[in-house]
């Protein structure tokens, strides 16, 4: 082995380790922002605590804005590691953990573009679904087979042997069928949720900048009447 193709096996190694590392966070990432979500009275009990309204008004936007930002960030993964490449390079549960990014994702335009941030209401209740969806579904999908029963334990418990050999077998990186059927649903479900979001986003964007005239006269009205 020369110099340059170790250099090039050292490259290699960091990027698998760096993505298979960033979609291990992901999944985590989704948990926490659950978390936030189904814990929000809890957070309720805390924002109490705080004497000054500013800081109540802060803490309650801080918190849906974190869970936001987590959810961007696992949906950005998410697009990012279902591309044939990479699920060829790392080891991702198919087909539980696109389909659990993917429910994130939704969960998050949810969130953003229609009202799903308003505890109690239908749209909170949707996103909430997802969410718990998505999460299990990465749970089973990296529990179960990115991180299965390894070899020592199966030869303690060779009755097991079968399921958890079966289980293995749906890591992407040792199916390319798999991989490439989990593709074909995996990358225009993303595209869908893209797309959906930027039309959702830009029509808000439009209603905002129409009722901004009259919000703006009314205020001036307010002001002068004082």
């Amino acid at each position: 082995m020369n110099e340059a193709q170790f250099t090039h096996g050292i490259q290699k190694a960091l990027e698998v380790w760096g993505l298979q590392n960033m979609c291990d966070l992901a999944i985590l990432g989704g948990f926490a922002a659950l978390g936030l979500v189904a814990g929000r009275v809890y957070l309720e009990m805390l924002k109490r605590r705080l004497t000054l309204r500013v800081a109540s008004e802060m803490w309650a936007s801080l918190t849906d804005l974190v869970v936001d930002t987590l959810l961007i960030g696992v949906a950005l993964a998410g697009i990012l590691v279902t591309n044939m490449d990479i699920m060829a390079d790392i080891k991702i549960g198919l087909p539980f953990v696109p389909f659990g990014f993917l429910m994130l994702a939704i969960a998050l335009v949810v969130r953003l573009f229609h009202n799903g941030c308003a505890v109690g209401s239908k749209a909170w209740c949707v996103a909430l679904a997802l969410l718990v969806i998505g999460c299990l579904s990465n749970w089973f999908g990296f529990t179960f087979v990115m991180e299965g029963a390894g070899d020592e334990y199966l030869e303690l418990h060779p009755a097991a042997a079968a399921f958890w050999n079966g289980l293995e077998h749906m890591r992407s990186n040792q199916n390319p069928d798999l991989a490439m059927a989990t593709f074909v649903w995996a990358c225009p479900g993303f595209l869908l949720v893209f797309v959906w979001a930027v039309v959702a986003g830009a029509l808000r964007a439009v209603r905002w900048a129409k009722n901004q005239p009259a919000e703006t006269a009314a205020a001036n009205g307010n002001q002068h009447g004082a």
